[in-house]
């Protein structure tokens, strides 16, 4: 190391050196005549990189910018194995002849099981790449960091220093001046260089889909020609992260006898995908240590969130949700959730929402069942039920105000729950969360918590009644209605037998809807719930005339209104008053069709209610058009279609644009007719309603 005292002496040759001298307290360099060599440590390119276009044009773009541009250090930030040090070595390669002082490449270590690699250290190393012999090379991190600025002044080099974990790990190492560009990888977006040192900063995806499997098809070869679809789903299993997609091409590799689909079966169950996705005799490769690097480096209370998270059933979570499961208040849950996006173990999504990688979850989930307790594990669940379940009530008290429900107590949450200003916020929220919600559904059964099971399932029914997306109502309501029974809920299981019921006459299985509706028939009869006999009833009158038994339809309806009429309930009445009009068009009783859907609709606009005011324009539409006025019912359609269009309501709208069609076509337009029943078709596909294929069969016809 570099002699102490008060001189400068300097012994030996000084024909590639600096010489420091203590000038009033600082150090002054005087640096020799002849050229330092130049040091090209770049590591060897990889041989299989699959183009990074847009990111690789970015990198060309920070390098074209002006020298005094203070940007002249680049980040390249993203999640363990998504591909950092191969795209910027790709890059580098392709450049180094840019940069004619030569190019150093210093691994930092920054999530090493050692530990990172200090300043000091790098220092070091760098500087004897810079001709510096070990023992001139000066103690302290601000000497050796004075003496490596003063070598790089002016000189053109590339600097790539891999795998920082902290900006004080890579201040020191920054040149004085914007000659040379500094390249820098971390899995932490290193703000702090952006705000004092003026960094840029560059967030590295996953591979997209295509992408990943065009690399898998690099490697593998012709295997890959053999089993196209296999390759896809191997990608998927991979997340499309480059590190899991080598490993995986890896094992083919030196298995020629192993099939792409082989591979594929073995990491099907997600529970041991990151058991396969393994290098063997190279553990430091696998995707587990990877990830468990980052891991042990967070914070113990930002650990406990990544772990929790793990927990999460759904495939990205919006902020107040994740307060709820990590009990903690907005402020404090937004932070940790920050420093989980600027590691990069989580992505910020639009409106604050947040995903983490599928092997990024299972992974949090591995930790969580390691690291925390049970009762912690069963806590956060259970918090996060109670959540959806307090503002799946809150939505749909605002979807459809007038519905008659069973009585669902919710424990009180901690969190706050959204408040809906009107019925579109309330909706859409309800189209965001869908999917969590049919995942929370699951897990309350799963977990053991079938009392909030069932009720959200009672609760999602206004939401799925709007959009109507049945398989995930069917789904989460076989679950619900065998939690119900668990739990000796008759009430909960006569509802939710009903609501089944009109999922099933949706996806055209009316004796399916019947079996639902006898079992359900007798619950309501023995719980003494009125409207709830009333309700099974319509929807048995449904089921029958969806099966052609009209005259049986039209019974049940009048038992129904009779209950309805005796209950002063207004909004059963108009809900029976709707399937008699659309049973009587069928028995060809117009007269009486016309006054009860006219009558449906004067109920309707006395309750103010958009979406089932345009429902029942759309059954007096379809009354007129059976009477052959087809200009009326035409109008009806169209005015049907302004409202539910205005209320979002997808079913109904697809209703509309077919009655539009058929009146077109009957009076004589036949290309108006087809671009509305394409239109309805496009929204009966989005629905999952078999009605699709039915007027697809008309239009081609």
């Amino acid at each position: 190391m570099g002699e102490t005292g008060s001189g400068n002496h300097l012994s030996g040759s000084a024909t590639n050196v600096v010489q420091a001298a203590q000038v009033h307290g600082g150090i002054h360099f005087h640096e020799t005549a002849r050229s330092l060599p130049a040091p090209r440590q770049l590591p060897p390119d990889i041989g299989h990189f699959t183009n990074r276009t847009e990111y690789l044009g970015r990198l060309d773009d920070w390098l074209e910018s002006r020298e005094g541009d203070p940007g002249a250090v680049q980040i390249v930030a993203g999640t363990g194995g998504v591909g950092k040090t191969s795209l910027v070595t790709h890059w580098a390669h392709r450049v180094r002849d840019r940069f004619g002082d030569g190019d150093l490449f210093v691994d930092l270590h920054g999530y090493h099981p050692k530990g990172p690699v200090g300043a000091d250290e790098a220092l070091g190393v760098v500087l004897q790449a810079l001709s510096v012999p070990e023992e001139r090379i000066p103690d302290g991190v601000d000497a050796r960091a004075a003496l490596y600025r003063s070598l790089l002044h002016n000189r053109r080099m590339l600097i790539l220093l891999d795998d920082a974990s902290a900006p004080d790990q890579v201040r020191p190492l920054l040149p004085g001046g914007s000659s040379c560009k500094v390249l820098v990888t971390s899995r932490s977006r290193l703000a702090g260089l952006v705000v004092q040192n003026g960094a840029h900063c560059m967030s590295l995806d996953v591979l997209s889909p295509d992408r990943a499997s065009e690399l898998l098809r690099q490697v593998i070869g012709r295997r890959a020609a053999d089993e196209p679809e296999a390759v896809d789903r191997l990608a998927e299993y991979c997340g499309h992260l480059p590190l899991a997609l080598n490993i995986a091409a890896s094992q083919l590799l030196v298995s020629p006898g192993t099939r792409v689909s082989d591979l594929v079966d073995e990491l099907s169950e997600e529970r041991d995908r990151l058991d396969v996705l393994v290098t063997p005799g190279d553990e430091s490769t696998a995707v587990r240590p990877v990830f468990s690097l980052s891991y042990r480096s967070l914070a113990p209370q930002v650990a406990r969130a990544y772990r929790l998270l793990g927990l999460f059933p759904g495939r990205d979570i919006g902020a107040a949700a994740a307060a709820a499961l990590l009990g903690l208040e907005p402020g404090p849950a937004r932070r940790v959730l920050a420093e989980l996006t600027s590691t990069h173990l989580l992505t910020e999504k639009d409106h604050r929402r947040y995903q983490m990688h599928d092997l990024l979850r299972l992974h949090a989930g591995e930790c969580a069942e390691a690291d925390e307790p049970v009762d912690e594990r069963r806590a956060a669940i259970r918090r996060t039920l109670i959540w959806y379940a307090q503002a799946t009530k809150a939505a749909v008290r605002a979807v459809i105000p007038y519905f008659s429900q069973i009585p669902v107590t919710l424990p009180e949450t901690g969190a706050a729950v959204p408040e809906f200003p009107d019925r579109a916020s309330a909706l859409a929220w309800g189209d965001v969360e869908r999917p969590n919600l049919k995942a929370a559904v699951q897990q309350a059964s799963d977990s053991g918590e079938h009392e909030l099971a069932w009720q959200l399932a009672v609760l999602m029914f206004g939401l799925l009644l709007v959009r109507k997306p049945y398989s995930d109502w069917v789904t989460t309501h076989e679950i619900g209605l065998e939690s119900a029974r668990l739990r000796g809920e008759t009430a909960a299981e006569a509802w939710l037998l009903t609501s089944l019921s009109i999922a099933e006459i949706g996806l055209r299985r009316p004796e399916r809807a019947l079996e639902r509706l006898e079992a359900a028939l007798p619950h309501w009869r023995r719980d003494g719930t009125r409207w709830g006999i009333a309700w099974a009833l319509r929807d048995t009158g449904a089921a029958y005339h969806q099966l052609g038994r009209h005259a049986e339809a039209i019974d049940l309806f009048e038992q129904a209104l009779a209950m309805h009429l005796e209950d002063g309930d207004s909004w059963g009445e108009a809900t029976a008053m709707s399937g008699l009009a659309r049973a009587h068009v069928e028995t060809g009783e117009l007269d009486a069709a016309l006054t009860e859907a006219q009558r449906a609709l004067e109920i309707r606009r006395s309750h103010n209610d958009e979406r089932n005011i345009g429902k029942a324009l759309n059954d007096l539409g379809a009354v007129r058009l059976a009477m052959g006025d087809f200009e009326q019912a035409g109008r009806d359609a169209a005015q049907a279609l302004e409202i539910l269009t205005a209320v979002d309501y997808w079913p109904g709208k697809a209703v509309s644009y077919e009655l539009l069609g058929d009146s077109l076509d009957e009076l004589g337009e036949p290309e108006e007719a087809a671009a509305r029943w394409q239109a309805a078709i496009d929204l009966y596909e989005l629905l999952g309603d078999p009605r699709a294929e039915t007027l697809r069969g008309r239009l081609s016809g």
